[in-house]
């Protein structure tokens, strides 16, 4: 009896010590382990990045981060307070980066309190939460010495991959005193506005494009006189976006700037879509770039006269009608360069994963000019120069797809140049670079517009699909000089295309859309003898018809019937194919997985149980 009872004792004892280690473990484990998470997650979205450490140590203007959390929005809704955790962890982590820098304060707006009325005046987004018209707030407002301030008016759970990126990009903004300062001449509406003549004199504008409201946080911006005779001292970059037909004053200014060390990005284009105007929402006619090309030249690179690049393997799809049905197709023109096809040595581009262009141009370097023409951004080796004058009208987007000719050549889409170059005009007080100069020139202005490279959800809420902005904003900051938050572009952009399915995919459109216009070609030929035979009159000028025309006749429009039904079927196989194909790969992605998971544990499962069964037949039969 005494020793069931040392042993009930004993197993009580044990209880008790298990559950008291339990307890210290975890006593520890929220001491020491708070700061340790594991991300999984592509590109490590979740993961504070070492490269961001030197902004924080460095930060030299007072920063006041005020967050505004509402406790019941968390109660209604358990992801928006693991969101809270998240972003209140890493404002304390920046925090302590800073040394005293960056000032964290916390708050909780209750309705109608004088927490709630600062939150208000901040411009904090108010959601409902209740049935009963009760509002919350989660946002953040952040201020300087000198009261500048830097607002996210709520955190979306759809910007939720972003949030180290907006909150360093916000507190950078804020900690310097006197951001780089950029030199904007362009043609093209990009900076809001009307900035086109055009649209100026029908009293219409349009506002900022998304790309330059992002600049625009990091640097200062100041828009330049096309026909300026000199470049402003104090600007450190020029940003030349289409910038249309420079006197040649403009064209020495620029010469002699970057002849001086200045540095330069260039955005030309031989077909720029986005520059429209008037009624219908074409593109106005392309500016005279004669002089900006004079310039590329002495820098040692030249856009390739009236060709727009398109790439297959890259091209985007698009929605459009054909003969009055609706036609979704490859448009060989709009392209998506993916990694493969972006230099990862170059820290403009070295963290970059998909850059999106329309109806760009080809670049070539310039035979003798001294400098290097280094390729930053390139098409696959399945592309084709397709003439300008193609795009002017309204563009055949599937004649241009079934007609693709590969050339078997890369086309370079954005380059950087490097060396000593020689000025543009002779008579220049610098005929030569006093330094090695620093250009970077994209073949494409259209890559700029937001229909390329951002999507709209919610309530105005900006999410990324490329990396345009990304590569923008890079090549500035390593222009000026001042790369802060390259380390965190391109992390968790949402658009990630199935490769193999789009190559699948476009094999077998292509096969259908050859046989499509084989048979179109056909019915059309076809259409036009009958209507021929129909029309032919007399010597009266009366329209009869003999016993075999009649004959010819009807055996035209049995073939016209039957050449249409074969039409109809090719363009059906096609739809069929399609979802067939679809359906298959994402079967095997998605639903393929769990059934092969289930097999292994099924074949798990009746291995162990043979090996029982082997051990007890063993045991019984010693």
């Amino acid at each position: 009896m005494s020793k069931k009872l040392d042993a009930g004792k004993l197993g009580l004892i044990g209880v008790a010590l298990a559950v008291a280690l339990l307890i210290a473990v975890n006593v520890v484990a929220n001491g020491w382990l708070s700061n340790i998470r594991a991300d999984f997650t592509e590109g490590r979205a979740y993961t504070t990045s070492e490269q961001i450490k030197p902004i924080f140590s460095g930060i030299g203007e007072p920063v006041v981060v005020r967050l505004y959390y509402t406790e019941a929005i968390g109660q209604a809704s358990q992801r928006h307070a693991l969101y809270y955790q998240r972003v209140r962890d890493l404002l304390q982590q920046y925090a302590k980066l800073a040394k005293g820098k960056i000032k964290v304060e916390l708050y909780n707006p209750e309705p109608f309190s004088e927490v709630e009325d600062r939150a208000v005046g901040f411009g904090l987004q108010a959601v409902p939460i209740s049935s009963n018209g009760e509002v919350g707030y989660f946002g953040l407002a952040a201020t300087n010495s000198t009261d500048e301030q830097q607002v996210i008016p709520f955190f979306s759970l759809e910007r939720e991959q972003f949030l180290e990126y907006d909150l360093t990009k916000l507190i950078y903004s804020l900690s310097r005193a006197n951001p780089p300062k950029v030199g904007l001449l362009t043609s093209l509406p990009i900076n809001g506005g009307g900035a086109n003549p055009m649209q100026m004199r029908m009293g219409g504008g349009t506002p900022p494009w998304a790309i330059m409201q992002q600049v625009q946080e990091l640097f200062t911006v100041q828009t330049l006189d096309p026909n300026a005779a000199e470049i402003p001292k104090d600007i450190d970059t020029l940003m030349l976006v289409q910038p249309g037909s420079l006197p040649e004053p403009t064209q020495r200014a620029i010469d002699q700037f970057v002849m001086n060390g200045g540095k330069v990005l260039l955005f030309v284009d031989p077909h720029a879509e986005s520059n429209v105007g008037g009624q219908m929402g074409l593109p106005l006619p392309g500016a005279d770039l004669a002089g900006i090309k004079k310039l590329m030249a002495a820098w040692g690179v030249k856009m390739v006269d009236g060709a727009v690049v398109g790439d297959i393997d890259a091209a985007i799809r698009v929605n459009m009608a054909a003969n009055g049905r609706p036609v979704v197709v490859d448009y060989v023109a709009w392209m998506q360069v993916m990694r493969q096809n972006i230099d990862a040595n170059d820290s403009i581009t070295g963290d970059l994963k998909q850059v999106n262009f329309g109806t760009a141009g080809a670049l070539e370097a310039v035979d003798g000019s001294g400098t290097t023409v280094t390729p930053l951004l390139v098409t696959g080796p399945r592309s084709m120069r397709i003439p300008a004058q193609n795009f002017e009208a309204m563009p055949d987007i599937v004649a241009m797809f079934r007609d693709f000719k590969p050339a078997d050549r890369r086309e370079v889409l954005a380059a950087r140049i490097t060396g000593k170059a020689k000025s543009a005009f002779p008579d220049a007080p610098l005929k030569e670079s006093k330094q090695p100069i620093n250009v970077v020139v994209v073949a494409d202005t259209d890559m700029l517009a937001d229909r390329f490279w951002v999507q709209t959800i919610g309530q105005g809420v900006a999410v990324p699909t490329a990396d345009n902005s990304n590569f923008v904003n890079n090549a500035l900051e390593n222009l000026t000089g001042a790369p802060a938050l390259s380390a965190l572009r391109g992390r968790g952009v949402q658009s990630r295309p199935f490769k193999l399915l789009d190559d699948i995919r476009r094999d077998a459109e292509l096969q259908y859309r050859e046989k499509e216009q084989g048979l179109s070609s056909h019915l059309e030929e076809l259409e036009k003898k009958l209507g021929a035979m129909q029309m032919r009159p007399d010597g009266s000028g009366q329209v009869t018809l003999s016993d075999d025309d009649r004959k010819t006749v009807e055996a035209y429009r049995g073939e016209i019937l039957t050449t249409r039904r074969a039409l109809r079927d090719v363009q059906r196989a096609l739809r069929q194919n399609l979802e067939t194909l679809q359906q298959t790969i994402t079967f095997a992605d998605i639903g393929a997985v769990p059934v092969i998971f289930g097999l292994i544990l099924v074949a798990v499962a009746v291995s162990r149980r043979r090996k029982h069964r082997s051990a007890d037949i063993v045991r019984s039969n010693p």
